[in-house]
């Protein structure tokens, strides 16, 4: 008899998980959209926005589905695993409309996320326009926003499902972003008072879809 190795069950399943997204194979797939549009006069923007909604639509899908991996194996989620925004400090807050908004709130508590749904259940499926302050950041031209703090996520998670309600974020443009923070699919660049810092890219989709954003809204090549 032969085993196959729990990484090739992965690739080969009916649906293998996005996580697997491989950032040189994103590349390819941009540079040969370049190249045709080079070739034709087409817009490479088309390419572009295919690939920001497939990453946006993947990361936010994964983010409510996270309920269901085993606890033992995973933890509560920090923003900076995902992109490393924290040390940064943004001068503008913004009202989020959830039905208008992608959004990663990875729910991993079920009491939490059990409390939210009959909340929101007992309601009458009411929409609420949150005054606090989440934990998190909201990129205004991806229209993302991404909640960290564990306490936080499960409500403006249900209510995003049933297109409901709006939350406070501190918010961040691309531009604003660019100087700052860049990546090579591997590693972070972040530009703080004391020099760089480099840290590793741990979901690669979101690297992918940062540099992906910045090459459609900020002008970078």
């Amino acid at each position: 008899m032969f085993s196959i190795s729990p990484m090739k069950d992965l690739y080969e399943s009916p649906m293998p998980p996005m996580a697997l997204t491989d950032y040189e194979a994103m590349s390819k797939f941009l540079n040969r959209g370049a190249q045709r549009c080079k070739a034709s006069g087409r817009n490479f923007d088309l390419f572009l926005d295919w690939v920001i909604h497939a990453l946006t639509q993947s990361l936010t899908a994964d983010s409510a589905s996270r309920i269901f991996l085993p606890k033992t194996k995973t933890c509560p989620f920090e923003l900076d695993d995902l992109i490393p925004l924290s040390p940064l400090r943004s001068q503008r807050r913004q009202r989020v409309q959830l039905r208008e908004t992608n959004l990663i709130a990875p729910v991993w508590n079920n009491s939490d996320l059990e409390s939210a749904l009959e909340a929101f259940y007992d309601s009458g499926f009411a929409g609420t326009d949150l005054e606090e302050v989440f934990g998190g950041v909201y990129i205004q031209e991806l229209r993302l926003a991404i909640i960290d703090a564990p306490a936080d996520v499960d409500v403006p998670q249900v209510l995003r499902v049933w297109s409901r309600g709006s939350i406070l974020l501190n918010s961040w443009s691309l531009g604003e972003l660019e100087p700052v923070l860049s990546t090579d699919g591997e590693h972070w660049y972040l530009q703080g008072e004391d020099g760089e810092q480099k840290l590793p890219v741990l979901e690669t989709r979101m690297a992918a879809l940062y540099n992906c954003g910045l090459r459609r809204y900020a002008g970078r090549e």
